[in-house]
């Protein structure tokens, strides 16, 4: 048996992971690996696949799942008929505050049955990981011959209630919305590493953040920026974290495991690439590095909106160059006017956004990666994140990418 997920923040990998296990206990012979790297051989030989998937965006596929479903596409143009034979069943997990609700989970649904495939069941839609739908998706499991027992524990264990300690505001001033750090008390039951998401939990609802801090610190760090609908009210974590939550009193959060985001070994060289609140994630295999005296050399291209108002972590960042945790700094500013305007910071200050730096530094990148250096990207999916994975393909092929991913 197959076990695929395709997950952003660790959630679809978390269940995953759970159903694995419990299928190996059950005496299955079970293969446990991210959507992406699911290839032809493994379905020729295994005929049964069992998928969890997240939609994030506006109906988007996560990282980790977006090469399957096109390699499944091409395929289907060829006349390949690679999930003939394949008995296969979707869980698609989502959020329906998003109008795109599960929509990947159920384009891969809709796309291994032009291929050929044959669902074992129709797919179930996980809104908000409520726990009665993950329920009913285990007693289908079991009818089908699966031994399954409870694989929601990975949902929503470990809760706790931490104590907000301060919140900073760190841009005012900012052409943009305004950006907290908030400082909550270190969780006492849950352990998390540089890449681990926060996730908040509200009326029945949650919100995820990446954690900017490491345990060593002793508290867990936010980096939270406001936002606001269309009729003006607050986001319903944002507005929380950033106005509502008073000092000293409690919320209630869990930690999220987010494989897809864990540092590499030592050794490796890192690039680091991000806007806005994406600096948190950032920030924290900055202090990994610097904890663990790694020699590798790591780099970090970031962007924000004013030279003047948007500076943030300055003297930490400042620091880690002059120490040589990074070995390259860019910071970009889109509200700088001109070249007059930029500040005479470490490391090179560049107007515009992040993509068009990394345009402007592309010998370096390929430099870096003939020496093997791992990208991490964090920020916002559209715009950056997407411009740069365009870049990417550009430079080095499709598949090259891909493969990096896949990595």
């Amino acid at each position: 048996t197959l076990v695929a997920y395709a997950s952003e923040g660790g959630t679809a990998a978390a269940l995953a992971g759970d159903l694995a296990q419990q299928l190996e206990q059950g005496g299955e012979a079970v293969s446990l690996l991210p959507l992406n790297q699911l290839s032809r051989q493994q379905l020729a030989v295994s005929r049964r696949l069992l998928i969890i998937a997240s939609t994030c965006g506006d109906g988007e596929a996560p990282a980790n799942g977006q090469h399957f479903i096109r390699r499944l596409q091409h395929s289907q143009r060829q006349g390949q008929h690679v999930v003939q034979d394949v008995r296969y069943a979707v869980l698609a997990l989502g959020d329906d505050d998003y109008p795109q609700f599960c929509a990947f989970g159920l384009q891969l649904h809709k796309q291994l049955q032009q291929g050929g495939a044959q669902p074992m069941f129709a797919p179930l839609c996980v809104n908000r990981l409520e726990r009665r739908s993950i329920e009913q998706w285990q007693q289908q499991l079991a009818e089908q011959g699966f031994s399954v027992a409870d694989t929601a524990q990975g949902c929503d264990s470990a809760k706790e209630e931490l104590t907000l300690e301060q919140r900073l505001w760190l841009n005012p001033g900012s052409p943009g919305a305004a950006l907290y750090e908030l400082h909550l008390s270190k969780p006492q039951h849950s352990h998390w590493q540089a890449g681990d998401i926060a996730r908040l939990w509200l009326a029945g609802r949650y919100r995820d953040y990446s954690i900017a801090s490491l345990p060593e610190e002793n508290h867990l760090r936010l980096l939270v920026r406001e936002q606001h609908h269309d009729n003006g009210e607050p986001g319903l974590g944002s507005g929380w974290l950033c106005q509502q939550w008073q000092p000293g009193s409690t919320s209630l959060f869990s930690v999220r495991s987010n494989p897809a985001f864990h540092a590499p070994p030592t050794a490796v060289p890192l690039i680091l690439i991000g806007n806005g609140t994406g600096l948190a994630g950032l920030r924290a295999h900055l202090k990994q590095r610097s904890l663990q005296n790694s020699q590798a050399p790591c780099w970090l291209l970031f962007g924000e909106r004013s030279p003047e108002h948007d500076r943030i972590w300055q003297q930490e960042l400042d620091h880690w160059y002059q120490s040589g945790v990074l070995t390259e700094l860019d910071r970009c500013y889109s509200r700088a006017s001109g070249a007059a305007e930029l500040p005479a910071l470490c490391g090179r200050s560049h107007r515009g956004y992040v993509q068009h730096a990394l345009q402007r530094e592309q010998k370096r990148l390929r430099q870096w990666l003939k020496q093997d250096a791992a990208i991490y990207i964090c920020g916002s999916r559209d715009g950056m994140a997407s411009d740069i994975d365009q870049l990417l393909q550009q430079w080095l092929g499709k598949r090259a990418t891909e493969r990096l991913q896949q990595q």
